[in-house]
């Protein structure tokens, strides 16, 4: 193993469920045997922070594509112009007033996951904050190991082994992004029909159990009554962003987040729309023999 591998700086930030790996990501790529520590330390840490980085696109395409195959952005309007795998979040606009990016608005988000509202997801996100907010903006993750363990066993009984109906109609509702709003694409989203995953994932590696709920898609528990369904959900929602079980992350420039949707979900607070704001995420499918990947 090399010298790189051996002296990785790493230190935990949220018990092991986040961490952060002080390293420069241009020199470590370069060494087979640190992105294989990466991939062993991420079984069990589902949110590591790279902090301030430098990176060009192509280097966080070549990272993403490390660790699981990185996908093309299906949102075209908010698509890196140079790097078909990127997309923008922004405040930034260009010369003809359109957003350089996407969910430019300042309020607050809630807890969510990443893409449930497909039969698909690609559960594993990188985001790259090229300039972020000096207040206000911060991002949390929470712990969906912890959350799935907290639960009463008589909840957890009710809810194993079943699968839940997620739909991109609520999150439309909660989370409708400025550039979407009154427009066709807009409306394409909101009308993409419902699926079916498991409201709670195993990781084939470790055992350990997730809850796969998220707030924002899942509309009801499959074999439950509505009366049921009424009682579980909130109990759900309340576990899975329990303060107990929360990284706050403070984002400065640079900054490289990495995280498993799988197992993990996540939030950021309300900040100025007036603050100049640029993130890049990139999104990767993982490997179901490796990681909580719904089915």
């Amino acid at each position: 193993m090399s010298d790189i591998a051996t002296e990785l700086k790493v230190r935990a930030l949220h018990s092991d469920f986040a961490i952060e790996i002080d390293e420069r990501i241009d020199e470590i790529m370069n060494d087979a045997d640190a992105i294989d520590q990466i991939r062993q330390l991420w079984q069990t840490s589902p949110l590591i922070i790279f902090p301030r980085q430098c990176l060009e696109e192509a280097d966080q395409v070549r990272f993403t594509g490390m660790f699981g195959k990185c996908e093309t952005a299906n949102r075209k309007d908010i698509q890196s112009p140079y790097h078909e795998e990127i997309i923008y979040f922004s405040t930034l606009r260009y010369a003809d007033g359109r957003f350089v990016g996407g969910f430019a608005g300042g309020d607050d988000v809630d807890w969510h996951s990443d893409q449930t509202f497909i039969g698909r997801p690609a559960t594993g996100a990188i985001l790259y904050g090229v300039e972020v907010p000096k207040g206000g903006g911060d991002i949390y993750w929470a712990d969906q190991y912890a959350a799935w363990e907290s639960l009463p066993a008589d909840i957890q009984a009710l809810v194993e082994g079943r699968t839940g109906t997620f739909h991109y109609a609520k999150r439309f509702a909660i989370l409708n992004a400025p550039e979407l709003k009154n427009t066709e694409q807009g409306k394409k989203m909101a009308a993409l029909p419902p699926v079916q995953h498991p409201v709670v994932l195993t990781h084939p590696v470790t055992g350990r159990k997730a809850l796969y709920a998220d707030p924002t898609t899942l509309v009801s528990i499959d074999g439950l009554s509505e009366e049921e369904n009424a009682r579980v959900l909130p109990i759900l929602f309340k576990a899975g962003g329990n303060p107990a079980f929360v990284y706050r992350h403070k984002v400065r420039n640079g900054d490289l987040m990495f995280w498993d949707n799988g197992c993990t979900m996540h939030r950021r607070d309300e900040m100025s729309v007036d603050q100049p704001r640029l993130m890049k995420r990139t999104t990767f499918r993982l490997s179901a023999d490796a990681h909580c990947v719904p089915h």
